[in-house]
């Protein structure tokens, strides 16, 4: 297919970076007809070698066959769609090798969380066009080669003409997506929930487990809290990414177990295994993106005369983790001294 009758080539998509999300993005693009290539460490090569499966927590599932892989030092082949679902923190060292595969011609789609990523992009492809998406959920592997939405979520695109065309493409029941007419907004709602990865990092215990603990909710509820006064001063007016007004999170959050089990079914419909992915990074003693999340909030914060102290001291806990002067596993009762000290 060409541009020219209104379709997407689908020989020229490659995802950059292919782990968790990368490749569950890779098994929605195969299942709606298109053939992506990945660009993969060698670990995830061979997960995939025998097939790929692609399942969610509301019992959607599909096996496909093995992907399309590249390999970084012999690029024979460009793409008119890059899709960079590498973490923030590897952007920088990855630029020399984005280059490998874009023309000037091609679309960068930046779908990092936080804030700040893109302007990496941007900066060092002057010529491209570089868009960000959000991903808003969360994946995890349930076994070589099987990859599983356990979470609530949508991928979000920035609004583009040749964006619109890919998004009707790629829409299937495993992956829910909108275009946002403003992206920038979607951007701080979705920080205001990736917040509370720092803090399942610390907590080192699945999503669904801390969201039933009223004393770690109160402490999500603070970290949102600082948001939201950000938000406010910036005049932004956040999206509702979720079933729940964003403004409305740190209420149900506070609320007793049992009135918010009651409430937030939807948001407790998720893998009871599920971790945020700041807990992947910890866990395996790798730099996290607690700069680009809490702390790009606190610098924002500062920037704007705000204070946001339970954010702050998050994000020097997480250091402290990364030093090796501090062990995950923290206890509601540990963490909430620290804040109130």
């Amino acid at each position: 297919m060409s541009d020219s009758d209104g379709d997407i080539d689908v020989s020229r998509h490659l995802i950059f970076g292919a782990g968790l999300t990368g490749g569950y993005l890779a098994g929605c693009m195969m299942q709606a007809g298109l053939k992506p290539t990945l660009l993969a460490r060698p670990a995830t090569m061979q997960a995939m070698q025998a097939g790929l499966q692609i399942s969610d927590f509301i019992g959607n599932s599909k096996s496909l066959p093995a992907p399309i892989f590249a390999h970084p030092k012999c690029a024979t082949k460009t793409y008119e769609f890059v899709w960079l679902t590498i973490k923030c923190t590897a952007i920088q060292s990855s630029l020399e090798s984005i280059k490998k595969f874009i023309t000037p011609n091609s679309i960068i789609i930046c779908c990092q969380n936080g804030l700040g990523s893109e302007k990496i992009v941007a900066a060092a492809f002057m010529q491209n066009t570089v868009l960000r998406a959000i991903i808003g959920f969360n994946v995890v592997e349930v076994k070589p080669g099987h990859l599983h939405r356990s979470t609530l979520g949508e991928l979000v695109f920035e609004a583009d003409e040749k964006i619109m065309l890919v998004a009707r493409q790629l829409k299937t029941d495993l992956l829910p997506l909108h275009i946002s007419e403003d992206i920038v907004a979607d951007q701080w709602a979705k920080l205001q929930l990736n917040l509370a990865n720092a803090l399942n990092a610390l907590a080192d215990i699945p999503l669904k487990e801390m969201l039933e603990d009223r004393d770690y909710r109160r402490i999500m509820a603070s970290l949102m809290d600082e948001l939201l006064l950000v938000t406010n001063k910036l005049d932004i007016q956040l999206p509702r990414l979720t079933a729940l007004p964003a403004r409305w999170f740190p209420k149900l959050l506070r609320l007793p177990n049992w009135l918010f089990q009651m409430l937030a079914k939807q948001m407790l419909a998720i893998d009871p295994s599920a971790r945020l992915s700041m807990w992947w990074d910890l866990s395996r003693g790798k730099k996290t993106e607690i700069s680009y999340i809490n702390d790009a909030l606190v610098k924002q914060a500062a920037q704007l005369g705000l204070a946001c102290p339970v954010n702050e001291k998050l994000v020097q806990l997480i250091h402290q983790v990364e030093l090796g002067e501090q062990k995950i596993g923290l206890s509601a009762e540990f963490l909430n001294k620290q804040f109130n000290g």
